[in-house]
């Protein structure tokens, strides 16, 4: 007696550490993500009541906001859950049949021999049960909500990538428009003064119009995206609501950067060639139609991948080209200023002069932002998430 109260104690002991795993298990959805991420996915400044959405945290403010996300994480922790309470149900009324069981057991063996057969048939349930219960918190089956968040975050970050490279086209256009204007009221000027003729003074107004058509146009595009970041992210848009940043592109990891290395990876990432490397086959047919099934998708990811990594050459290069025509603006611009404080320089010749400089800047920024989101793209490539 003695003996088998130890052992279940010993038993109830191994069960507590189980359901403690388990439930960790659950737990652990909440944590995971790329890089690790905080608890804090959009920054707060409670002083200006300013939040701001920060690239690196896009991950875990998807899974706090985004509907579609939280509903596939709840789902899966309402059935780890149930599972779970029906595992514990179990386990407590095989402990209540056994126990019975040996209450009994001296006095009437044929009722001791009944809770003995549904104790074990309880026990038998609960074993599938946790079967189920390991099954469901397994890798493979985790694996599938980390691709869905992987998705929702690549996606996010193309749309805020995007936006940032929209804002910077519209702050160059804003400068240029502001410079057209100055030349097209100068011009007016000069015809006033009789010299400009009606044809130079409708070319101003021309290129002043289109530019501002075009500011326009960039102004609604960014709003556009903007609206679709936001929305994707379960926030609700307002002047206190700033979309941050796209940090720089790392250029160590860039250069770090192993073909054949991620390349072997991707391919076992690649849901296509995981599919068909595990067809099953007996006969020879069957056998070389896998070969045929496993060449096919190794191709198609293999090309896949290789446009990823030629893409990110292709951005590495632009990246450095636009690096050095901006720092060659930024010592021009640099020395009109110094024009412009000595007054040699009249205010449209300064304002032109600065449109130049933010044209170069603006394609400076751009050129960064491709190649951050070229370098995402390939990492993404590498898990076997692929923008197409």
């Amino acid at each position: 007696m003695k003996n088998r109260s130890h052992l279940k104690s010993i038993g109830r002991k191994t069960d507590n550490r189980k359901k403690a795993v388990t439930f960790l298990l659950a737990m652990a959805l909440c944590l995971w993500g790329a890089g690790g991420g905080t608890s804090l996915a959009a920054v707060a400044d409670e002083s200006q009541g300013t939040v701001i959405i920060e690239y690196n945290n896009l991950r875990e403010l998807l899974k706090q906001g985004n509907l579609s996300l939280k509903e596939s994480i709840e789902d899966y922790e309402d059935n780890i859950n149930a599972y779970q309470e029906i595992w514990d149900t179990l386990k407590r009324e095989q402990d209540n049949m056994e126990d019975k069981a040996e209450d009994m057991d001296g006095e009437d063996s044929q009722t001791a021999g009944i809770y003995s057969s549904n104790a074990a048939m309880l026990k038998s349930s609960a074993s599938r049960i946790y079967r189920q219960l390991d099954s469901m918190t397994s890798e493979k089956s985790t694996r599938s909500l980390e691709k869905s968040a992987d998705t929702f975050t690549m996606t996010a970050q193309i749309l805020m990538n995007s936006y940032n490279q929209m804002v910077q086209n519209v702050e160059y256009q804003e400068k240029r428009v502001e410079s057209l204007q100055a030349a097209f009221e100068a011009m007016v000027r000069k015809q006033a003064a009789g010299s400009a003729t009606q044809a130079q003074m409708k070319e101003a107004k021309k290129s002043l119009d289109t530019a501002g058509n075009s500011l326009d146009s960039l102004r609604l595009q960014a709003g556009e995206l903007r609206r679709q970041l936001l929305t994707m992210l379960g926030i609700e848009d307002s002047s206190q609501v700033v979309i941050g940043a796209i940090p720089e592109p790392d250029m160590a990891a860039i250069e770090a950067v192993d073909y054949e290395s991620d390349k072997n990876r991707a391919m076992g990432n690649d849901r296509n060639v995981q599919n068909a490397r595990h067809t099953s086959a007996s006969s020879t047919t069957e056998i070389n139609i896998r070969f045929r099934l496993v060449e096919e998708a190794e191709g198609t990811k293999e090309a896949a991948f290789l446009a990823s990594y030629q893409n990110l050459q292709a951005s590495k290069t632009a990246y450095e080209a636009a690096l050095t025509a901006f720092e060659s603006a930024r010592l021009t611009y640099e020395g009109l200023q110094r024009k412009q404080q000595a007054g040699l320089l009249t205010s449209t010749q300064y304002l032109e002069g600065q449109a130049a400089y933010l044209e170069k800047k603006a394609a400076k920024e751009t050129a960064s932002m491709n190649l951050a989101a070229a370098y995402e793209s390939y990492c993404w490539e590498g898990k076997g998430i692929s923008q197409t």
